[in-house]
C-alpha cells in the first residue's frame, strides 16, 4: 500500500477474550471516526476474528452488524439443530435428549475434542471471507494481517501469514475444550491465547513504527467466585495467559485499556453494552491518538488504497468440488451442491445444504470457499469427520418422579455403527439399566445406495414396570417382559418423516409383584402386524418453540394363548406457535382405539393415562380403558438463558388437559381434567422439570423428572 512519507506505519493489536472482544469494534469505530489509519493488524482469538474481518475490508459498522445478526445460542451450542438432522439422527435425539455423544473409533471410548464442533462458527467466517482465495498471502489483504494459534501437535505458537484466511480465523478461535481443534496440513490448532494472547511482538516483527494494543480489562478478581474445580482451573489458565500478556502490554506504544468490569468472556448477548467500552478506551488516549491522525485528504487516499485490494464480488460457481476422506459422502454432497452451478452464489442456501449434511452424523463440520481452476471459479466444500467416531455412543439418564415416594431411575446407552455393510446402512444397539432394563438391536439397510426404501430387522428383550391404581392409591405392581424379533419394510420420506410396515413375533410375560388385582401372572406368544408413520417438524425435542409433530400407528394383534385377536390404532400430534420472542402457545392431541374390543380381552395392551404431561394430577396408569382421547393446550415462556456449556434456558409452562376414556375399568371422573404449572430446563443432560397438578375428583400431585416432555 502506498504510504505518505511523513506518516508512521501503525499496527493495531487486538487481544483475545471471548465476548469481551466486542470492545474491539468500539475501538475500530473511534479510529475510523478520527481518521487514524491502520497499516497492520494482529490478533488472537476474538481479537483475531474481529481484526481479520477489518483486515479484509469490513467496516466497523459491518462487523457490528454481523455480531448482532448471529444467534449466539445456536452458534455456541455446538450441536446440529434438530430440524437439520436426518430422520435417523432425529430418532437418536428424541431417545437421548442430551449432548452426551461419544465414540469408539480405534476400539476405545473417545470423547469429542471439544464441546462444540465449530461448524456454525466456521460458516460465519466462511461467508465473511468467501471473496478471498484459499492460497492467499496475508500481506496482500487490504490491511496486512496476522493471527496467532497454538500448534497442539508441535507444542508451539503458530502465526498465520498465508493460506486460507477462513481456516486461520477458525484456528485462532478454537478455544480448548469448547471448540474442536482445527486440523491444517496434519497439524491441530487451537486458540492462541495460551501462547500469545496480545501479540504485540508479532506486530513489532512486521517492522511497524507504532503499535496500538487493546487490553480487555475484566476488572479485579473476586476470590469468592473461585469455589469449584472448574472456576479454579479457569483461573489458573487466565494466570498463565496473563503472563505473556504483561510482557506485550509493556512493549506497546499506545495501550488502550477497555474497562469491562461486570462482563465475562461468555457475555455474548451483551455486545451492545460492550462495544461502547472499547470506544471509551480509545477516547481516554485521545491526545496520543490525535498525534497519528491524518487530515481528510490523506484519509481519503488511505481508504482508496484499501478499497483497491478489497474483494466484494462472489462469482457464480462454474463447478463444485468436495474434499474429504469418505468418497461416498463426498459424492452425495457434490450432488446436493451441483444445483448451485452457474447461478449467483446464494450463500445462505449453500450453508443450509452443508448443515443438513452434518445432520447425517458422520461429519463434525463442513466448510466452503471459492477456488480457481483453469481460469474458472468454483465452489469447494471440505468435510471434517468426527475424530471420536463412528461407531457413535449415546448415553442417557432418566429420573421418573411421578410418584415422589417411589422415584424410578434409568440409564440408557446406544451404540451405532454407521455404513456397516454398505453406504447408509446402520446397526443400532440399545441397552437399558434401572427400573426398565434390557437390550434392543436393529439393522437398517436401504435397498439400494440411493433408495428411500429400506429393510430393518430387529431383536429385543425388555423388562419394564407397570403400576395399577384404585382411585388415587397404588394397589398393584407388575413386571412386563417382552422378548421377540421382527422386521419392517419402510420408506424414508425425507429428513422429517418415515413410514413403516412390519411384523413382530414376541413372547410376553406379566409377573405380579404386589397385589395382582388387574390380571394374574401370564405368559403368551403374540404376533403383531403394524403400520406406523412419524413426522418430526418441531424445532427442538426438549421444549419446542415452533413446528408440528405427529406419530400414528395401526396394529393387528393375532390371537394368543390368553386373548382373542383385536386391532388398535393410536396417534399423538403437537403443534407449537411462537407468540413473542420468549413465548409460544401449543396444542396437543392424542388418542387410541381398540375398535370395540372388550378391555378385558386386551390385558396390558389397554390404554392408560396419568402422570406428567398425560393428566399429571392422576397417578401413572391410574386411568385405564380400551380407548381414549386426550387434548391439551398450554403456554410456555423462556425465563432465563443459560451458558451454552450448561444448556439453553429455563422455561415456565402452563398446561390444561382434558380426556375421555372408553371402556374404563378403573374408577375416576367421567371426564378427567386438570391444570399444571411446570418449570422446565433445557440442559446438556436433557430436559429437567418439576410441576404441580390439580384436577377434578380431588386429584392433586406434584412430580419431577429428567426425560422427555413432549
Amino acid at each position: 500500500m502506498a504510504q505518505v512519507a511523513a506518516r508512521p506505519r501503525v499496527a493495531l493489536v487486538l487481544e483475545g477474550g471471548g465476548a469481551l472482544g466486542f470492545a474491539h469494534i468500539g475501538v475500530l469505530e473511534y479510529l475510523e471516526q478520527h481518521h487514524i489509519p491502520v497499516d497492520f493488524v494482529a490478533g488472537t482469538s476474538m481479537g483475531g476474528l474481529i481484526g481479520g474481518l477489518y483486515a479484509i475490508g469490513k467496516s466497523p459498522a459491518e462487523i457490528r452488524g454481523l455480531t448482532e445478526e448471529i444467534d449466539w445460542d445456536e452458534v455456541l451450542s455446538g450441536r446440529t439443530a434438530f430440524q437439520d438432522l436426518n430422520f435417523r439422527r432425529k430418532e437418536d435425539r428424541i431417545a437421548f435428549q442430551n449432548a452426551l455423544e461419544l465414540g469408539t473409533k480405534g476400539k476405545r471410548l473417545n470423547f469429542p475434542a471439544g464441546l462444540n464442533s465449530g461448524h456454525q462458527t466456521g460458516l460465519i467466517i466462511d461467508r465473511a471471507t468467501i471473496a478471498y482465495p484459499d492460497n492467499l498471502n496475508f500481506d496482500d489483504l487490504p490491511i496486512p494481517f496476522r493471527c496467532v494459534a497454538t500448534d497442539v501437535t508441535a507444542g508451539r505458537e503458530k502465526v498465520f501469514d498465508r493460506g486460507s484466511i477462513a481456516r486461520a480465523l477458525r484456528a485462532t478461535m478454537a478455544i480448548p475444550g469448547v471448540f474442536s481443534p482445527v486440523v491444517i496440513d496434519g497439524h491441530a490448532f487451537s486458540d492462541g491465547g495460551a501462547v500469545d494472547n496480545l501479540p504485540v511482538d508479532v506486530a513489532k516483527r512486521a517492522g511497524v513504527d507504532i503499535v496500538i494494543a487493546v487490553f480487555l480489562d475484566p476488572g479485579p478478581v473476586n476470590p469468592n467466585t473461585y469455589d469449584s474445580m472448574f472456576s479454579i482451573a479457569a483461573r489458573n489458565i487466565s494466570i498463565m495467559v496473563s503472563a505473556n500478556e504483561l510482557r506485550n502490554m509493556t512493549a506497546a506504544d499506545i495501550l488502550l485499556r477497555a474497562d469491562l468490569h461486570g462482563f465475562t468472556s461468555a457475555s455474548f448477548k451483551a455486545g451492545a453494552q460492550i462495544i461502547p467500552r472499547g470506544y471509551a478506551a480509545a477516547e481516554q488516549k485521545q491526545k496520543m491518538l490525535d498525534s497519528i491522525s491524518v487530515n481528510d485528504g490523506e484519509w481519503s487516499n488511505y481508504l482508496a488504497e484499501r478499497e483497491k485490494k478489497t474483494r466484494h464480488d462472489v462469482p457464480a460457481p462454474q463447478f463444485v468440488e468436495v474434499q474429504g476422506t469418505k468418497p461416498d459422502y463426498n459424492q452425495a454432497l457434490k450432488q446436493s451442491l451441483d444445483r448451485f452451478i452457474g447461478k449467483p452464489a446464494h450463500l445462505p442456501a449453500v450453508e443450509r445444504t452443508l448443515t443438513a449434511f452434518t445432520g447425517r452424523g458422520v461429519m463434525s463440520s463442513v466448510g466452503y470457499t471459492m477456488v480457481e481452476r483453469n481460469g474458472q471459479s468454483g465452489l469447494e466444500a471440505k468435510t471434517y469427520e468426527k475424530t471420536y467416531g463412528p461407531p457413535l455412543v449415546n448415553l442417557g439418564l432418566t429420573i421418573d418422579g411421578t410418584d415422589p415416594d417411589t422415584v424410578l431411575f434409568g440409564m440408557m446407552a446406544r451404540l451405532t455403527f454407521l455404513d456397516l455393510g454398505g453406504y447408509r446402512s446402520e446397526w443400532r444397539n440399545d441397552a437399558f439399566f434401572g427400573s426398565t432394563y434390557g437390550v434392543r438391536s436393529e439393522y437398517y439397510r436401504p435397498l439400494t445406495r440411493k433408495s428411500k426404501w429400506f429393510f430393518a430387522p430387529r431383536l429385543y428383550a425388555v423388562s419394564s414396570p407397570f403400576y395399577e391404581y384404585s382411585g388415587k392409591n397404588r394397589t398393584g405392581q407388575y413386571r412386563l417382559e417382552q422378548d421377540g424379533f421382527g422386521a419392517d419394510i419402510g420408506y424414508a420420506m425425507g429428513p422429517r418423516s418415515e413410514l413403516r410396515i412390519g411384523e413382530d413375533y414376541l413372547w410376553f410375560k406379566s409377573i405380579a409383584k404386589v397385589t395382582p388385582d388387574l390380571l394374574p401372572n401370564s405368559s403368551e406368544r403374540q404376533e403383531i402386524s403394524a403400520l406406523t408413520y412419524r413426522f418430526y417438524g418441531a424445532d427442538n425435542v426438549q421444549v419446542p418453540r415452533t413446528g408440528f409433530n405427529l406419530e400414528a400407528s395401526f396394529s393387528n394383534l393375532q390371537p394368543s394363548d390368553l386373548f382373542p385377536s383385536f386391532r388398535q390404532a393410536q396417534f399423538r400430534a403437537s403443534y407449537f406457535v411462537p407468540v413473542s420472542k420468549p413465548a409460544s402457545i401449543f396444542w396437543t392431541a392424542s388418542g387410541g382405539s381398540s375398535f370395540g374390543a372388550d378391555v378385558n380381552d386386551i390385558g396390558f395392551r389397554a390404554f392408560t393415562l396419568g402422570g406428567p404431561f398425560r393428566l399429571g394430577a392422576f397417578g401413572q396408569n391410574q386411568l385405564v380403558g380400551d380407548g381414549y382421547l386426550l387434548v391439551q393446550t398450554g403456554y410456555e415462556r423462556k425465563l432465563i438463558s443459560f451458558s451454552p456449556l450448561i444448556g439453553e434456558g429455563l422455561y415456565a409452562i402452563g398446561l390444561v388437559e382434558a380426556a375421555r376414556l372408553h371402556g374404563a375399568i378403573t374408577s375416576g371422573p367421567g371426564v378427567p381434567f386438570d391444570g399444571s404449572a411446570v418449570l422446565a430446563a433445557r440442559t446438556m443432560l436433557g430436559p429437567v422439570f418439576i410441576g404441580v397438578s390439580a384436577g377434578n375428583g380431588d386429584n392433586r400431585r406434584w412430580w419431577f423428572g429428567l426425560g422427555r416432555i413432549f
